[in-house]
């Protein structure tokens, strides 16, 4: 392979839809975009909670050190942050900038966001009720709007054109964040390779996809890991509940689901709680398109 080949925008995005294309894992997803964003609604109060830990804490730390670092914030800024969920990243942003306008689908989300907002008297955040996917960024009136859009772990850039869409909406910054390599314990494994009899495949939004789709466009993105091992100790019950709640998304949890399910969590635990532990790495990126 000449080094002509993998600069091209085209390789990179080809190596992307590939990804998605083979993934076992977009392959499977059973359920539509609605059916997702309902999913988000039930499970808020949960991903608030374990999204504000003291991990959450650690790498939300790091992403501010990033921005900081290379003088991205202040209190002229206007951010996009696309996928916002509770506002893990809106909220404290917007006791440093201008305004925020926070995109997220999720009812139940933006009431978190709207709750952490009111307690610290924050009124510079703009709230937009819609999926990044369904936003078209000249139409929007979104274009060139920002001098910084923020996408953290969001499930809304999944390929290049959300990706470009990033860029067509800012004047200055963009920040994009997502897995780098493998991303879930034994036990999501083992239960996949049960349902389905094959392995869970390659993370199709790995960052090593828009690092290079980027460095194709003629970008030069700063990046930064932040690596993690976690260690999750959770009652059966609550292993099994959790397990279901991502499996949902691939299969109907029917009561032989259930069962399996419930088997394997008896079989692993001790003293009655399941112990997961794998080490996570997030790929940071921040690149100036101006």
């Amino acid at each position: 392979m000449q080094i002509s080949q993998v600069r091209s925008r085209e390789f990179w995005e080809n190596a992307w839809k590939e990804a998605r294309d083979n993934s076992p894992m977009v392959r499977r997803r059973c359920r539509i975009e609605q059916e997702m964003v309902d999913n988000w609604n039930r499970r808020a109060q949960w991903f608030a909670r374990r999204t504000s830990g003291a991990r959450g804490e650690q790498r939300q730390k790091a992403v501010f050190d990033m921005l900081e670092q290379q003088g991205v914030l202040n209190s002229e800024v206007k951010v996009l942050d696309v996928g916002a969920g509770p506002g893990n990243f809106a909220v404290p942003m917007a006791r440093l900038v201008r305004e925020v306008t926070a995109l997220e689908p999720a009812q139940e989300m933006i009431k978190i966001m709207e709750d952490r907002a009111s307690t610290e008297e924050l009124s510079n955040i703009n709230i937009i009720q819609r999926t990044w996917q369904d936003i078209n960024v000249e139409e929007d009136g979104l274009a060139g709007g920002f001098d910084l859009v923020f996408a953290s772990m969001t499930p809304g850039v999944q390929d290049p054109e959300t990706l470009q869409k990033l860029i067509a909406a800012s004047k200055k910054y963009c920040y994009y964040s997502s897995f780098s390599g493998n991303r879930w314990s034994k036990a999501y494994h083992d239960l996949w390779r049960c349902f389905f009899n094959e392995d869970m495949g390659d993370n199709p939004g790995d960052i090593i996809y828009p690092l290079n789709l980027l460095y194709a466009l003629g970008y030069r993105p700063s990046l930064h890991f932040f690596t993690n091992r976690q260690v999750q100790e959770q009652p059966a019950a609550e292993a099994v509940e959790e397990l279901l709640k991502f499996f949902w998304s691939y299969i109907d949890i029917t009561s032989e689901v259930r069962q399996v399910v419930e088997e394997y969590v008896q079989k692993n635990v001790q003293d009655g709680i399941l112990c997961q532990s794998t080490t996570v790495s997030y790929g940071m990126l921040l690149w100036r398109v101006d």
